[in-house]
């Protein structure tokens, strides 16, 4: 990198006219406010950027913010991706309504530190700068900036500057930096055009990293964009880096509209989504908030209008914790554990926040279900591997698509793929791309052998079912019976049977000493008529045997692969085995062409049992019809399989 810079951020919070953009100044000699509005009213209106130098000479971030209450909605944008906070307290005003709505706000979004900072200490006496000292302090109490050093100090003389750029520094380098591992996603804070580069967007990422040539996926909308060089701090890097503020420039971001509150993400890894399920904590000062309040939802750099969906309660208190959906009037994009704001419509303030848990699209639903299904996210926690489990749980025996894991998680596929690969309680379908929980795996193996005892009752010496007539149901479906079949097949309980059967191994267990000797009649029977099959008939009174007892047999010596069914005739095994070298050398002596009279007169038959015969050849790929001739097709799997034997 041509700059070297400490990945964590420092943002400023507090009331109009305190001297948040004045203190950035003094700390880094940058003025933040970047508008000609904002210096001809000498008010902050959005978000300002600043850079300061620390000892070992790398540059951490500063973000200046609105204190005006028309310009939370600016203020809340700049607070996402920060990991300290400085509250600024003007010694001559004290706490004011936006001082304790911004300490709301830093609360809600967790910072993960701070230094509360009295300014204007030269515009008053010592008294008084104590009085303000005294009244932060008590306001941040149960809050995340509780026990945060008190700094005073004034931008106009410079005292206590030196001192609070220390333990500035200090503090940062105390915090542990954003990693940079996962996939990249910086939520938009500005868009902007510059001469001779085009369309340039900024923001913090908050994971992963970026490079230029590298696309990455507008979201919501989906349109993707490439990076043509990014810059940070006010110079060239080699790459974005999760954790400090960031300008990527990429010309044509233009074209697809993208601006603030959109997220510039990795291609295919994060959604988007109209409804947001969380986890939230209304403040101690909310007023009580009923069923379907218009609300504004903020996370990353977006708010959104749309109400809250209370599912266990028809009201919510002050102070309370509860999980709720928010349906929102357009898609947004963010992330499960993301932190989230949200405020009122008509008054417009903050009234609580917390956690993202999923993020999905508005549909029908039930609040009681929907609500246990949600306490139950919560339970889970944050790691992967708990969300994973309770997804699996909630999917039940249909399992969950890799895919759908992925969106829910916000990770690759392959990360979840090694994720899962972990967790001794899922068992991954490699084909089917789709993960169970070993007890649902174990419940429909049950369920399906108990399933293929049922429709073989009135045949029990028979093996086998035909695949299409195994019954899904809903604690049987269709994606766990073919991981239950698979991985029996590798445990060598079953394998492929005749014409699409499932031959089920552990059903050929020695028959009873009677059935065994009308077996071996039948078996004989077809072996000794040849090419002149017995009827149904004459097989039953070859074995004494009539209706499912005759048929129960006769499924079994198919599944023992000792006699073969040929149309509606049943042949011995070795009789079509002998007959498919019969075809094949009669092809070969004919040009690969099948002389069908010698092969009738050879094979001793008829053409009402050749007939069947012929097709029976096709089907196994041996043969081809083509024109009304028959052709060998020698290089068959079939075909040089029998060249292998003895004829």
């Amino acid at each position: 990198m041509a700059r070297q810079i400490h990945p964590v951020v420092v943002g400023t919070a507090g009331h109009i006219d305190h001297g948040k953009s004045s203190l950035v100044q003094a700390l880094t000699g940058i003025d933040p406010d970047r508008l000609k509005e904002e210096k001809a009213r000498g008010l902050t209106i959005d978000l300002g950027f600043a850079r300061m130098k620390i000892g070992d000479g790398r540059l951490l971030g500063l973000v200046d913010v609105p204190g005006h209450e028309r310009f939370v909605r600016n203020m809340v944008a700049g607070s996402t991706g920060l990991d300290l906070a400085m509250l600024i307290v003007a010694a001559d005003d004290g706490v004011m309504p936006q001082t304790i709505e911004h300490v709301d706000i830093l609360n809600l979004l967790q910072v993960r530190g701070g230094l509360i900072v009295i300014t204007k200490i030269d515009m008053v006496d010592e008294l008084l700068v104590e009085v303000a000292a005294e009244e932060v302090v008590d306001l941040v109490k149960g809050t995340v900036l509780e026990g945060a050093e008190v700094c005073r100090v004034s931008s106009v003389t410079g005292d206590g500057i030196p001192e609070l750029r220390e333990k500035l520094e200090q503090l940062a380098l105390s915090v542990e930096p954003r990693q940079s591992h996962g996939s990249f996603r910086m939520p938009v804070q500005r868009v902007f055009s510059l001469p001779g580069i085009g369309t340039v967007v900024t923001g913090i990422p908050l994971s992963g990293t970026v490079t230029p040539g590298q696309e990455l996926e507008v979201l919501p909308g989906g349109q993707h964009i490439k990076v043509r060089g990014i810059h940070a701090y006010g110079g060239k890097v080699e790459e974005a880096v999760a954790g400090h503020s960031t300008a990527l420039s990429v010309p044509d971001a233009k074209e697809h509209g993208v601006h603030r509150g959109m997220v510039c993400a990795a291609p295919g890894v994060f959604g988007s989504g109209d409804a947001v399920d969380v986890d939230l904590t209304l403040t101690s000062r909310s007023p009580k908030l009923a069923h379907r309040v218009p609300i504004r939802f903020h996370t990353g750099t977006v708010e959104v209008r749309g109400q809250m969906l209370l599912l266990d309660r028809n009201q919510a208190l002050p102070s309370e914790t509860f999980v709720a959906r928010l349906e929102l009037d357009e898609s947004v994009a963010c992330h499960p554990t993301d932190r989230f704001l949200l405020r009122l419509q008509n008054p417009a303030v903050t009234v609580g926040g917390g956690r993202i848990l999923r993020l999905e699209e508005s549909g029908r639903y039930r609040r009681k279900d929907l609500g246990a299904e949600l306490q139950g996210i919560v339970d889970a926690g944050d790691k992967p591997e708990a969300r994973v489990q309770h997804e699996l749980e909630q999917a039940g025996p249909i399992g969950c698509a890799i895919d759908d894991l992925a969106r829910a998680l916000s990770m690759e596929e392959a990360k979840v793929l090694e994720l899962v690969a972990t967790l001794d309680s899922a068992v991954i379908h490699d084909r089917g791309m789709r993960v169970f929980l070993c007890e649902q795996v174990t419940v429909g193996e049950r369920e399906l052998l108990d399933s293929v005892d049922r429709m073989l009752a009135r045949r029990p010496a028979a093996a086998s079912i035909k695949r299409a007539s195994i019954r899904t149901t809903r604690t049987l479906p269709g994606e766990l019976i073919e991981l239950v079949v698979e991985r029996m097949q590798a445990a060598g309980r079953v394998k492929a049977g005749r014409q699409g059967s499932i031959l089920f191994l552990d059903r050929l267990k020695p028959l009873p000493g009677p059935d065994q000797v009308r077996f071996d009649k039948m078996i004989s029977e077809c072996e000794t008529r040849a090419f002149r099959p017995p009827t149904l008939e004459e097989l039953g009174a070859a074995a004494r045997l009539s209706g499912d007892a005759l048929m129960s047999l006769l499924d079994r010596a198919q599944d023992e692969g000792l006699i073969d069914k040929v149309g509606d005739h049943f042949y011995g095994a070795s009789v079509v085995r002998g007959m498919l070298h019969a075809v094949r050398q009669n092809c070969l002596g004919n040009d690969e062409v099948l002389d069908i009279p010698k092969l009738r007169d050879g094979l001793d038959t008829s053409r009402k049992f050749l007939i069947p015969l012929l097709e029976y050849v096709d089907s196994l790929g041996l043969t081809v019809l083509r024109g009304g001739v028959r052709r060998l097709l020698p290089s068959s799997a079939i075909s040089r399989e029998l060249a292998t034997e003895p004829s």
